[in-house]
């Protein structure tokens, strides 16, 4: 038995001591809780939800893939309603993970740890901004985390989607930040990714820069964004060898490509991933571990934005030979 059905069976025998000492009794039978044994029964069923969380262990929140094909990430924990509107993403360590929800823009995101060989009970972090956390990602040091938000710069900005970080202290995660001024009043959307040098490759909604972009870091400002390609959500490798985005073509379902990066810097044509990893319905957010063994992504297949993981050794074998 774990810990949490104990600590639920103790909860719920407080309870009817409780009960028993408060209510009205008739030849020492209780025929009617008051109100405030009724709210005492509401505590005790809070603080037992609260201890609900599983006994998780090792790497990716304990979960173990079997086989090389796409099924969903701990289908068990990973239950909300409306799904998720990223992938989860762990840090290079693999010893913290965050993911959000699909909430409304003010949500905040969820953060768990592994302590002692044991994930912590998932808590919300908003990095002190009213207005949300949305589609977060890890610097590749781990010392950043990157993410949108709808928060206005000031006053006077106007409220739109934004790239944000906070970065990591001894006692936690500062306070978000916007990222760079050449980005306050450039509109983006969706996951983006961040190399290991700093180049910014994200997803552009100005009128004349519409899709893939790079905005190149040059140790201390970022430079001005470059169009690369149609689509959107890029995921780049930190080495910039490879790049997972997404598609959308003949019909309105968006599926995930990748592109490889030439030995002249230039990226190669757009290639499927493959009919065993897109499906009949929206695949989307796609994200690789910091250990590049599994590939993450957001699918509508099996249930509503779940997030689906598979083996990363498609990307390899994808590779064009030339390039490997």
């Amino acid at each position: 038995m774990e810990v949490q059905d104990y600590s639920r069976i103790i909860l719920v025998a407080v309870f009817i001591i409780t009960a028993f000492i408060i209510g009205i009794t008739t030849n020492n039978k209780i025929i009617k809780l008051t109100p405030i044994t009724s709210l005492l029964f509401l505590i005790f069923e809070a603080l037992a939800q609260q201890n609900s969380f599983p006994n998780l262990t090792g790497p990716y929140l304990g979960q173990i893939l079997l086989g090389n094909n796409p099924q969903l990430f701990a289908p068990e924990i990973m239950i909300n309603e409306q799904g998720y509107h990223s992938s989860i993403v762990f840090s290079p360590d693999l010893k913290e993970a965050i993911w959000k929800p699909m909430e409304r823009e003010y949500g905040p995101v969820l953060y768990s740890k592994l302590v002692n060989d044991k994930w912590t009970k998932p808590q919300e972090i908003n990095f002190g901004l009213e207005s949300g956390v949305l589609d977060p990602i890890f610097s590749v040091d781990g010392n950043r985390i990157y993410f949108l938000s709808f928060q206005p710069i000031d006053k006077n900005s106007e409220q739109m989607e934004r790239i944000w970080y906070s970065e990591r202290t001894k006692n936690g995660w500062l306070n978000g930040k916007p990222l760079d001024k050449i980005f306050y009043n450039h509109p983006t959307h969706w996951t983006f990714s961040v190399a290991e040098n700093g180049n910014l490759y994200f997803t552009s909604e100005h009128p004349d820069l519409k899709g893939i972009c790079i905005s190149r870091f040059n140790g201390k400002n970022y430079l001005p964004p470059q169009f690369l390609f149609d689509g959107s959500m890029p995921f780049v490798s930190p080495d910039e060898s490879y790049m997972i985005y997404v598609l959308k073509k003949e019909d309105t379902k968006t599926d995930l490509y990748i592109r490889y990066k030439e030995s002249d810097g230039t990226w190669t044509s757009e290639i499927e991933i493959g009919p065993n990893i897109n499906s009949d319905k929206h695949d989307l957010a796609p994200y690789v571990s910091p250990d590049a063994k599994y590939l993450f992504f957001i699918s509508q297949r099996e249930r509503m934005n779940g997030i689906m993981w598979m083996s990363a050794k498609i990307i390899e074998e994808l590779r064009p030979k030339e390039l490997k």
